[in-house]
């Protein structure tokens, strides 16, 4: 989809990914914007807050895809996994944005956060270019609300 003039600017595109987005058909949804503006660019990490209440649950147990040997589901290891899928998909972001000669800003954010959420898009018009997953989020709800432009990616 490329920008008309009837389209309004777009000064902020905010990519909001998850560990499971399909982060380069965001990325190339994000760069048609970026092509055709000097909007700044903005990625949000939104953390799904289910993997510490499944890590809490006493019967949780994590199965390797490689050996099929279960361990517990312990907290700190909900949070590794975590740290590890947010430094994997930073690390992409940041090697995608310095090919494409963009600055990048990237943020963690709680799916909870309604309030950093308003603070991004209030007061700009902004673009954000989600995975489809989101939609069930309160992140998302809290965007709808706020009037903003949204683009869902499947996959």
């Amino acid at each position: 989809m490329r920008k008309s003039e009837q389209e309004p600017r777009v000064d902020r595109v905010v990519i909001a990914i998850t560990e499971l987005a399909p982060l380069q058909r965001i990325w190339g949804e994000a760069l048609q914007f970026l092509e055709e503006s000097r909007a700044e660019l903005h990625a949000l990490f939104v953390e799904d807050e289910r993997w510490h209440r499944a890590a809490s649950l006493p019967f949780t147990r994590e199965i390797s895809r490689v050996s099929g040997i279960d361990a517990e589901f312990t907290l700190q290891r909900a949070i590794d996994v975590h740290k590890e899928a947010i430094d994997r998909a930073h690390q992409q972001l940041r090697q995608l944005a310095a090919e494409a000669e963009h600055e990048l800003a990237f943020e963690v954010l709680p799916e909870s956060d309604q309030e950093r959420i308003r603070d991004l898009v209030a007061d700009t018009q902004c673009v954000v270019i989600a995975p489809a997953v989101l939609a069930d989020q309160p992140v998302f709800r809290e965007l709808k609300e706020l009037g903003c432009r949204i683009m869902l990616i499947m996959g």
